[in-house]
């Protein structure tokens, strides 16, 4: 579960959500508290501006006519509301009766001119606002003290407070349970890919899956796993038949042997009937060892479990040795081999590639016509070594020309009529490809085929 896609969805977003939701719970409080607190500050302001018109300068004396405002809040005592005047040695001149009635004063706090605003402890140790401010007289200078009780708007703040710490976490709590269900909702078409996959088994490779109708996110996903099952498909079959065909170049010699001891075992033999036995039965153990050296080899080769001794090659020398290694067996067919190259220079595996053009000849020889004809050339091509070996043989339908490079794999055609593993080119295509290289073929059913090998030149190297 800990795990779970979902689940980390859920509490990433809840989490996301709460960090949004706090600072936004915070900057609210900030401006309510801000708003409330500049609203009493507005409201003191006018008080003090509204006290400022009744002050009087007669005979040097400053008087105050404050009838008018000792009213309401300002004449209950300890109302919250507060005001009181004083000169600039510090007396007391006026105060409203919420002060003098119960014997209380503000604190005298120095100003100036321009307003200042205090929280303060009032009378009772309540919260007060307290503003004061100076006003320059002919005769002195009188600041007024205006002050108005904290209670209410603290009342509010803490309520405000109270409700966020319930609504908080009931929408946390439902915004969690929302993104559950909406992410498990968004995520059930995984789910289904995932039942689609598993009912994918090594006896149906061929099933795909359809990406029609799916969301968009999950189209590339359902292509890259198509894609991957056709290679798997085709791996699994590739492994299928080269089992199969093992097994059917093994078979032969194995029954051979059996058949051969089933024989000899029958009845006594004389001792020349049993040497004869064991050659025959030698011969068929040297068959299937070849076959399984050569599997072996094929099977290195691709997997690149082996090295290649790279040196400076010339491609000419190496057709030549090939072409004198099997001018016999061409003769004795009565088949013609021309060679027509160039000097090549290359960096390669010599014997590796004697190797590769061992096999394609001999296959030209094979799979040709009597008397036929094999054309060779060696020449360059836009930063290539080209060697082309063409036959006048039987030719290779388009069906097989990729598969001929399969391990076992031989054209059907010459199946009953030429012996051979159908390794020979397995192994071509592996040290080609093991060189940067690549093989090409082009055939005609009836009239042969043309094998191009394309290796990589030495670079060439300018004269400073």
């Amino acid at each position: 579960m800990l795990y779970s896609i979902k689940l980390k969805l859920t509490i990433w977003v809840l989490f996301i959500f709460s960090i949004i939701f706090t600072t936004l719970g915070f900057f609210l409080h900030y401006e309510l508290s801000e708003i409330v607190i500049g609203s009493i500050d507005t409201h003191l302001h006018n008080e003090v501006q509204f006290i400022a018109g009744f002050l009087r300068v007669e005979d040097e004396n400053i008087e105050v006519e404050l009838s008018g405002v000792e009213v309401g809040e300002y004449a209950i005592p300890l109302s919250g509301h507060y005001y009181q005047i004083v000169l600039s040695d510090g007396r007391i001149i006026a105060k409203s009766p919420s002060l003098s009635i119960a014997g209380a004063s503000l604190p005298v706090i120095k100003s100036d001119s321009v307003p200042s605003y205090q929280t303060i402890m009032g009378p009772e140790k309540k919260p007060l606002r307290l503003m004061a401010q100076s006003f320059k007289l002919s005769t002195d200078t009188v600041t007024i003290q205006a002050a108005e009780s904290l209670e209410n708007s603290y009342r509010i703040l803490r309520s405000f407070g109270n409700i966020m710490l319930i609504i908080f976490p009931s929408i946390f709590i439902l915004t969690g349970i929302g993104i559950f269900v909406i992410t498990g909702w968004s995520l059930r078409a995984i789910n289904t890919f995932s039942r689609k996959i598993e009912q994918i088994t090594e006896m149906n490779l061929n099933e795909r899956i359809e990406d029609k109708g799916m969301d968009r996110e999950l189209q590339s996903l359902t292509v890259s796993f198509n894609t991957m099952m056709r290679r798997l498909e085709k791996s699994f079959s590739k492994q299928s038949r080269f089992l199969s065909d093992a097994s059917h170049e093994l078979k032969t010699p194995t029954s051979v042997i059996k058949s051969y001891c089933d024989v000899t075992l029958g009845r006594e033999r004389t001792p020349a009937e049993y040497q004869e036995t064991i050659r025959i039965i030698e011969k068929m153990a040297n068959e299937m060892s070849d076959i399984i050296n050569r599997i072996l080899e094929v099977s290195r080769l691709e997997d690149k479990t082996f090295s290649l001794k790279f040196s400076n090659v010339d491609l000419m020398d190496i057709m030549k040795n090939v072409m004198r290694m099997l001018e016999p067996f061409a003769l004795s067919r009565g088949i013609k081999i021309n060679l027509s190259c160039q000097e090549i220079n290359i960096n390669g595996d010599r014997e590796r590639l004697i190797e590769v053009f061992t096999n394609i000849l001999d296959n030209a020889i094979k799979y040709n016509k009597s008397n036929g004809r094999v054309d060779i050339e060696a020449g360059s091509r836009e930063g290539w070594a080209v060697i082309s070996v063409a036959d006048t043989g039987i030719g290779i339908s388009e069906a097989e020309r990729e598969r001929i490079f399969d391990r076992f794999y031989r054209v059907d055609a010459s199946r009953s009529v030429v012996a051979g593993s159908g390794l020979g080119l397995s192994i071509v295509r592996a040290i080609v490809n093991a060189h940067d290289g690549r093989v090409e073929v082009e055939s005609k059913i009836g009239e042969g085929s043309r094998f191009q090998v394309f290796l990589p030149l030495l670079p060439v190297r300018t004269k400073a």
